[in-house]
């Protein structure tokens, strides 16, 4: 019902704006569910998975009310703070990024602590060094993920309608493709490795390094995103 219900105020908004962005916002977020089985293998598995448990996962059907679940809490966040810059409410900068990030996560953390959300990958880690939680590794990641489709809604804004269609769908999966395999690949390495909890534990902390690195990738780009031609007044 709530993904309904944002579909309608995103063609409103397409109407009202002219812009076809939020649809395309939705829609990419349902689109991010068809690698969802493998990143869920990926972040259970506590041994190195055959070839044909991989394919079983990949070839796995689209799931339609999965992906409907899934069309909005990563991208709501994002599709927010573009409106507020629309209406001049919210100005890019450094410390605004951080700040919005800090949201994100607390956005995230909420989600699930309410049941909206089918918890992202990294819950099914189970405990982590020094009681590091996985719920809140989840939503960093998650956060990181509206993040920088935040940048991208920011700077495609005025694209053409196809340009911003093709750069838009594949972004919520390249992000998780990004935050859920290159960032959170030094922890899966950590946890398949024989030697106890320092593998996982350097592990965990390279992940941490590489997400805050991606982190100030987005918040330099996001401080030096130029104001919207046409911003709504």
């Amino acid at each position: 019902m709530i993904t309904f219900l944002l579909y309608g105020v995103a063609i409103w908004l397409w109407w009202q704006q002219r812009n076809p962005l939020y649809v395309l916002a939705l829609a990419a977020g349902q689109l991010s569910t068809l690698l969802e089985p493998f990143w869920r293998l990926l972040y259970s598995l506590q041994t190195l998975p055959t070839l044909s448990t991989i394919v079983s996962v990949l070839s796995s059907p689209f799931d339609v009310m999965s992906s409907l679940r899934a069309a909005w809490p990563d991208t709501l966040p994002a599709m927010i703070i573009l409106q507020l810059y629309l209406y001049r409410w919210w100005n890019p900068g450094a410390w605004s990024g951080l700040f919005i990030y800090a949201m994100f996560v607390s956005f995230q953390l909420l989600l699930s602590l309410l049941g909206l959300r089918t918890g992202a990958p990294p819950v099914l880690l189970g405990p982590l060094p020094f009681a590091f939680s996985a719920d809140l590794l989840a939503a960093l990641m998650s956060a990181a993920i509206s993040y920088g489709l935040c940048y991208v809604f920011l700077s495609v804004y005025h694209y053409s309608w196809p340009s911003m269609a093709v750069t838009i769908l594949p972004m919520p999966l390249l992000f998780g493709g990004l935050i859920y395999g290159v960032v959170g690949a030094p922890l899966l390495i950590g946890r398949l490795l024989p030697d106890g909890e320092w593998p996982v534990f350097i592990g965990l902390f390279l992940t941490l390094g590489l997400l805050g690195w991606c982190i100030a990738i987005i918040t330099s780009g996001i401080s030096r995103s130029t104001p919207l031609v046409g911003a709504i007044r």
